[in-house]
């Protein structure tokens, strides 16, 4: 199937691993130029190295960028069109978790959650926005979480930023649509991705890969029976960027194995 990609512009904010390098991968092989960001130059090395282990270098830009930074996004964001001519899909991928009830979050850390689930989305919007007109409009897909309507107490700081993000993303459907820009989230649930791994890295060092995660997805009670794969929110990703989603706008594709229980 020609998801009609080939030659457009994907910018991925938070490209340097899981479901962010996942999806340059995927741009990549539809034909698409693929431009990742991320704070680490360690991540950001490893994964242009892959990258460009799978597509000519005059297809990938990446760079530093912390995505909390308006002035860092803007040069980001300014320095991709200039390097492609311009824009036409932006993935806000970036982010993660901080895990603890009400009483133990501090107040870095809600400010920590509230930067990386609304300034760091509106920064890139905000700085995508122009060249995205000039292209006669694009795609914008917002990476989110059951937890935006299903909140969980010891995750309290994300549940509640990530229900923030999910009603920002319905709105900027419903205002960007004039500029023929289509707005959409995806939803995860449990995803096997870096940060999964450092949890599992940390809290059982010993146990096999693949026995933890299914060991996860029984406790979790997850009614596929397992774990998400990146690739899988990836492709939905992929699709929602393409021309078969021409009229897919204010929409939230829940990516998680039936474990979300809200309507």
């Amino acid at each position: 199937m020609d998801l009609g990609l080939q030659g457009k512009v994907a910018v991925i904010m938070g490209g340097t691993s899981g479901v962010g390098l996942k999806t340059a991968e995927m741009f990549l092989a539809e034909g698409a130029k693929v431009a990742i960001c991320g704070r680490s130059k360690e991540r950001m090395d490893n994964a242009q190295r892959h990258l460009l282990s799978l597509a000519d270098e005059e297809d990938i830009f990446a760079s530093i960028c912390n995505v909390t930074s308006r002035t860092e996004v803007d040069s980001f964001i300014d320095g991709t069109a200039k390097r492609f001519g311009g824009i036409d899909i932006l993935v806000n991928a970036a982010g993660q978790s901080v895990m603890g009830h009400f009483f133990d979050i501090t107040d870095e850390q809600w400010d920590e959650q509230i930067q990386l689930k609304f300034f760091a989305i509106i920064y890139a919007v905000r700085a995508s926005h122009p060249h995205l007109v000039k292209r006669g409009g694009g795609r914008i897909i917002n990476i989110n979480a059951t937890l935006a309507k299903e909140p969980e107490r010891h995750m309290v700081a994300t549940a509640a930023a990530r229900a923030g993000l999910l009603n920002l993303s319905k709105t900027l459907s419903q205002e960007l649509a004039f500029d023929n820009i289509l707005v959409n989230s995806v939803s995860l649930g449990l995803i096997r991705t870096d940060q999964w791994e450092r949890r599992r890295m940390k809290n059982a060092p010993h146990m096999d890969a693949d026995e933890y995660y299914k060991d996860l997805a029984n406790k979790r009670n997850i009614p596929l029976g397992r774990v998400g794969e990146a690739e899988e929110v990836a492709s939905v990703i992929v699709f929602l960027a393409s021309e078969k989603a021409s009229y897919v706008a204010g929409s939230t594709i829940e990516t998680a194995g039936a474990i979300g229980k809200a309507l």
